[in-house]
């Protein structure tokens, strides 16, 4: 008797340098008592973002919109984990299409548009200057994704991908009408969760950071060639369709001569029966 046991996926390149830079990040985090992403003393949140905090430097804090998605809080480290659990399981699935430069774009893509949509409510609810920190904008893009790519994969053998995606971007939109109505409070940035969803889920729908190089065999076309095939492809679908219905007029021509002669046939029909024999 045998059996196959649960595997972890294989790694793939752009996930396992992903996950390697944060834990980086996270281990001199906790080795600067987390400067990185908190205050502390007479300095701290090197990497974390805000509106305030974009603004320093002549509009290079602006990098801040990158660095927080690798920084996360050294005292809570199972914020860290989970984010690198979900990276690592949904990411694989979403690199096997995405390649490995494409993967890195949404990542990068998913952390920027949940920090912009977070600071965006955070600010016109009075909390502008709040940091905010972590990977989870982008490892909601990844998942919302994977769950786009694989809607049936199950998780645990019991759930299948598309509810737990779509259960956990239903807390996301509660929790965030939940702050807008009460006030933001739980330490939790539900809106980058969403910002980060919105993005995997258009990057899927419409082919957005697909690194074409990476698909042996396979290359996308660029704008004008695309538009110049396509061109051709309804001409051709329009040619197929004129001869489809030459075919069945000569049909019914050859059927009325053979049932009535050809005494029997109009003008047009005449006309169209030599242009038909002149065509061979």
């Amino acid at each position: 008797m045998s059996y196959d046991s649960p595997r972890l996926p294989s790694i793939t390149p752009a996930i396992k340098h992903l996950l390697i830079l944060n834990a980086i990040v996270f281990a001199v985090n906790a080795a600067l008592l987390g400067r990185l992403s908190s205050y502390v003393g007479e300095g701290g949140h090197w990497f974390s973002v805000s509106w305030d905090l974009m603004c320093e430097g002549y509009g290079v804090g602006a990098l801040r919109l990158l660095s927080y998605q690798f920084t996360h809080s050294f005292a809570d480290p199972w914020h860290f984990l989970g984010n690198m659990i979900v990276l690592f399981f949904m990411g694989t699935i979403a690199e096997a299409r995405l390649g490995y430069r494409g993967t890195l774009k949404l990542y990068v893509a998913g952390g920027v548009a949940g920090a912009l949509l977070h600071l965006a409510l955070a600010a016109a609810q009075g909390y502008a200057d709040v940091p905010l920190i972590g990977a989870s904008g982008a490892c909601y893009a990844f998942l919302v994704y994977a769950a786009c790519r694989t809607p049936n994969a199950m998780v645990f053998n019991v759930l299948p991908l598309w509810t737990v995606a779509a259960v956990l971007v239903f807390i996301g939109v509660y929790s965030t009408f939940v702050e807008l109505a009460a006030g933001y409070g739980s330490g939790v940035a539900h809106s980058a969760h969403l910002g980060g969803a919105a993005i995997g889920f258009a990057a899927f729908r419409h082919d957005m950071f697909v690194d074409w190089s990476d698909h042996a065999g396979v290359e996308r076309s660029g704008p004008l060639t695309a538009m110049l095939d396509g061109f051709r492809a309804r001409q051709e679908r329009m040619r197929l369709a004129a001869e489809s219905a030459r075919s069945s007029r000569l049909d019914e021509i050859l059927a009325k001569v053979k049932a009535e002669g050809l005494t029997a046939l109009s003008s047009q029909e005449r006309r169209f029966l030599e242009d038909a024999s002149k065509r061979g």
